[in-house]
């Protein structure tokens, strides 16, 4: 076999296009016969058509377009499992609904779990819009009954679900403190969508977990992410990214809560 041919085989065999959506799969496998039929004409000027390496290159394109389809198909499954809100402004006050308005422009915000605890996230937790006047009476009672930091609430709520009162993940969780419905029956919440049941439920649930670990924060913060179990079992934040993710930006949020907090009590 010439020199020449084993290079166009290497070619071709090591240069598969990379497809962002399913479209793309047909052009892969057009894309990859069209290279085919290239190598069989260079094959025919140069010398004898060899069917095993065009068998193989034919296997490859199709393969490769398999592949591509199969991501294309993983990607619209995800999104599937997503819930999409839209965000806008409704008489000077930020607004959530679950259809998209007609009269207002609008942010499209897609939960696949809770804000704060996808480790792709762009947010700059640092500097990001802090929710200092929303749900404050609500916050307040819940803070009072249980005894836990409004600071504290506040940047949970931050967290999980920026502050709509419909955010609603994949994996059940609804509201403000996206409860699960076990966790919202158990803390006496009959609806969760409702923002201020949502607040004492979700506060009732994070002084149990600031109880059961003697008020460590890092750990109750962890627990009501990923649950106390996890906590206790590696008496530590549990080696889960999201998790560990969380966890940082929550302190994160608290911090900036408190300090926003004595900077109004100064004035």
């Amino acid at each position: 076999m010439s020199l020449l041919r084993h290079l166009n085989i290497f070619l071709l065999l090591g240069f598969f296009p990379v497809c962002s959506y399913a479209g793309d799969s047909e052009g892969a496998i057009n894309n990859q016969s069209s290279k085919v039929a290239s190598l069989s004409v260079q094959n025919e000027q140069t010398e004898e058509v060899d069917p095993y390496q065009i068998m193989v290159l034919e296997v490859a394109a199709r393969t490769a377009a398999e592949e591509e389809k199969r991501k294309a198909e993983a990607w619209k499954t995800e999104q599937a499992k997503s819930f999409k809100f839209y965000k806008f402004k409704q008489q000077g006050a930020v607004a959530y609904s679950d259809k998209a308005p007609t009269k207002h422009e609008y942010q499209v915000i897609v939960y696949n779990s809770c804000y704060a605890c996808s480790a792709l996230s762009t947010v700059d937790w640092k500097v990001t819009h802090l929710y200092t006047d929303e749900f404050t009476y609500a916050i307040q009672k819940a803070s009072e009954k249980y005894g836990v930091d409004p600071a504290l609430i506040r940047a949970i709520i931050h967290a999980e679900s920026n502050f709509n009162p419909l955010a609603r993940s994949n994996k059940g969780a609804v509201g403000l403190m996206q409860l699960m419905p076990g966790t919202a029956k158990d803390m006496g919440v009959d609806d969760r969508t409702d923002a201020a049941e949502n607040i004492m439920g979700g506060t009732r649930y994070l002084d149990l977990m600031l109880n059961r670990f003697n008020r460590n924060l890092t750990f109750a913060i962890a627990a009501y992410n990923a649950g106390p179990g996890r906590v206790e079992k590696y008496n530590a934040i549990p080696p889960i990214q999201e998790t560990q993710t969380y966890v940082k930006r929550v302190k994160i949020l608290y911090q900036r809560y408190r300090s926003q907090r004595e900077i109004v009590s100064k004035d």
